[in-house]
């Protein structure tokens, strides 16, 4: 009777502590789901904002090389290869689409009020600016096509249509945002001590070579943007270190 009773009883509590595990199994797995639900949206962010300048960098080494930035050289150079034409669009709209979307997650960096209020209008408006410039690229599809369906006068002279056109400065006079976005963010970023004041004149030297050397040299403006937008990388590994930290 009392090697039953004990074994019984080890049985119950055996039973029991399973129970109380089990239990706590259950509490803990919405807990888990929703933590890692939470961490999707920075992740993605973080891979965005890394992706992003590689994209962008890829997409000027594939540009087809012009002879000027004349309108004329412009679309000569897209019509002359029109496969290696729509590589590049694709990697450019893609690089400004992750930009965009990844850019958007840098502000929550900062902790405290220094520098705050500058990374969220940098953010918003480079967010604005990447996003703009992402649809600006199927312009590189249609001139392509103008280039080789049309005389060249034909071609520039729709291209001079597009730009002229009344309401299109609604679309592409966001453009300056790209610029004064990143160089807000990273002054933000700086001040709350997120990311090096270095960061700043690497953005401003990028884009200084890209403005330089964009018409016929793929390789150096490919380098360019690498330099220039490696700020952006940074704060994709920074968003990443503080997910880690939290763990």
């Amino acid at each position: 009777m009392t090697s039953n009773s004990s074994s019984s009883s080890s049985s119950s509590s055996t039973s029991g502590v399973r129970a109380e595990r089990a239990a706590e199994r259950a509490a803990e797995r919405p807990a888990d789901r929703s933590r890692r639900v939470a961490r999707a949206l920075p992740a993605a962010a973080a891979a965005a904002l890394i992706a992003g300048p590689v994209l962008w960098s890829l997409g000027m080494y594939t540009s087809p090389p012009a002879d000027s930035m004349a309108d004329a050289d412009y679309i000569a150079s897209l019509a002359r290869d029109t496969t290696m034409t729509q590589v590049s669009a694709l990697l450019l709209h893609y690089g400004n689409l992750a930009i965009a979307f990844g850019v958007l997650a840098a502000p929550a960096l900062v902790r405290g009020v220094r520098g705050a209020w500058l990374a969220v209008v940098g953010a918003v408006l480079t967010a604005i600016g990447f996003a703009n410039v992402s649809g600006m690229v199927l312009s590189d599809w249609w001139n392509a096509s103008a280039g080789r369906a049309l005389t060249s006068e034909q071609a520039v002279e729709l291209f001079r249509g597009f730009k002229e056109a009344s309401l299109v400065w609604l679309w592409d006079g966001t453009e300056p945002f790209s610029l004064i976005g990143p160089i807000l963010l990273l002054v933000g970023l700086a001040r709350a001590g997120v990311l090096g004041w270095w960061t700043i004149g690497l953005f401003v030297a990028g884009v200084a070579g890209l403005m330089v050397f964009g018409a016929g040299a793929p390789v150096l403006v490919a380098a360019m943007v690498l330099v220039g937008f490696s700020p952006f990388a940074l704060m994709g590994v920074r968003i990443l270190q503080r997910m880690r930290l939290a763990d």
